[in-house]
């Protein structure tokens, strides 16, 4: 009697830490998110290491605000106001640079994607939006599915003025405002030889002195 009432319990807590435990998929996904890469620290000083990258489907880790970064000494996690900046390898022939930047969305400091440095800088900043489809078909209670939508919004700045979203909707008004006082750009403007569609060529020309 007293082994039926025991088996049960033991296959109870036999599941509960197997589903506790990492699985060896769980570990290798784990280590594939960190790459070789680098932090500079306040004082200006590079330290080689490895980069914690982001991952979507991790709603609990997003290194724009937190960034972990692994080394001889241990894990240490940074935040943008820790650090100026921290990189990491891609492939083999791409590197990503974030730096530590006062928000365009004006809630303080994040770890910005830098796309273009110069007179004119272009930094990335991943937005994820959590949105709700239509109710589940047959469900009873009405509830419905949601999904994580990550979305990288790119800014657009000249000097250390404001910060302007790069979008197809009003996008040569708002590069008139950026470039106000660059008359050749305006003019290249309105004769549509920058639109949305080529706005990278507009950043470079301004970087080699077109204005």
């Amino acid at each position: 009697m007293r082994f039926k009432i025991l088996l049960p319990l033991i296959l109870c807590l036999s599941l509960i830490l197997r589903a506790e435990l990492p699985t060896d998929d769980t570990k290798n996904s784990d280590q594939k998110r960190w790459r070789n890469g680098y932090i500079v620290n306040l004082k200006g000083d590079t330290i080689q290491g490895r980069i914690k990258v982001n991952d979507f489907l991790d709603v609990n880790y997003d290194y724009q605000r937190t960034v972990a970064f692994r080394d001889a000494t241990g894990t240490t996690e940074y935040t943008p106001n820790d650090l100026q900046a921290f990189s990491y390898t891609e492939d083999k022939n791409t590197s990503v640079y974030l730096q530590s930047v006062s928000s365009p969305e004006g809630d303080g400091h994040v770890f910005l994607k830098v796309y273009y440095t110069g007179a004119c800088k272009v930094y990335g900043l991943i937005v994820t939006e959590i949105k709700g489809d239509h109710t589940l078909p047959g469900a009873q209670d009405g509830s419905f599915r949601s999904s994580l939508i990550p979305q990288e919004k790119k800014y657009i700045q000249v000097g250390g003025g404001q910060f302007y979203q790069i979008k197809r909707l009003g996008f040569k008004r708002s590069m008139q405002e950026v470039f106000a006082s660059s008359p050749r750009i305006l003019s290249a403007l309105e004769a549509k030889q920058y639109t949305y569609e080529n706005w990278q060529t507009l950043v470079t020309d301004y970087n080699n002195g077109l204005k």
